[in-house]
């Protein structure tokens, strides 16, 4: 996948940021500078029927599994295995955007991200943050806003 490709294709204003590769927001924070609420993390779940579902959260959050459910509609929600995240996405654990996917996925975003402008998100490599329009995630995606974060 080719995530610089899809964003020009869509005219969306974006910014790219090479680091050291990173697996976890808080490793990409310290590995690029930006601080990590404004890093995004997208997180694919495997719902029962073992259907991806991708959540949008700031990197200083955690997804409430629970919440997570009643957002998709779905009896149980878990972490998907890495192979199963990449086949869905197109793109490494550690470096999934939350655009441009390789399948069209249920997408469901953090309520919270809605008062941020900006967020830095995977830059569909480990190497790589994309700083995108948080309502441009959402408008590529259709996604569900809803409360996803832990308490």
């Amino acid at each position: 996948m080719n995530l610089a490709a899809f964003l020009v294709s869509h005219k969306v204003y974006f910014e790219l940021l090479k680091k050291r590769p990173t697996r976890h927001a808080s490793e990409a924070s310290q590995a690029s500078g930006v601080r990590l609420s404004e890093i995004v993390k997208t997180i694919v779940f495997v719902d029962q029927d073992a259907r991806p579902v991708i959540a949008i959260i700031s990197g200083d959050r955690s997804v409430s599994r629970h919440k997570l459910e009643r957002c998709s509609n779905s009896k149980s929600v878990r972490l998907a295995p890495d192979d199963i995240a990449q086949a869905a996405t197109g793109y490494p654990t550690g470096g999934i955007p939350p655009v441009g996917h390789k399948k069209k996925l249920p997408v469901f975003l953090d309520r919270g991200l809605l008062g941020q402008e900006y967020v830095w998100c995977g830059g569909g490599a480990r190497s790589k943050l994309v700083k995108l329009k948080t309502e441009d995630i959402v408008r590529l995606n259709a996604a569900a806003v809803c409360d996803l974060s832990t308490e």
